[in-house]
């Protein structure tokens, strides 16, 4: 399984949906009251709300959030925190 595979497995796990990758990641934005906003913004929101950041831009975003779950990089990232 690839990462983004082992990703949306976490995305979807704890719950009877099976979106594809980006509806899991809207999925669990709107799961938190991210209801507005492209995929882009939405994801944003949600890591900065996941890990208490202030984050601007996505890619930054990404790369924190990768740090934090012990990757290199969110290309590289696994299995991470949904909660």
């Amino acid at each position: 399984m690839s990462q983004q595979g082992v990703r949306l497995a976490v995305l979807n796990s704890g719950t009877s949906e099976r979106f594809d990758h980006n509806g899991s990641w809207i999925y669990r934005s709107m799961a938190v009251g991210i209801t507005q906003g492209d995929f882009n913004g939405r994801m944003l929101a949600w890591i900065n709300l996941r890990y208490g950041q202030n984050y601007t831009d996505l890619p930054g975003a990404m790369a924190y959030m990768a740090s934090v779950n012990g990757a290199t990089n969110f290309s590289s990232m696994g299995t991470f925190v949904l909660t």
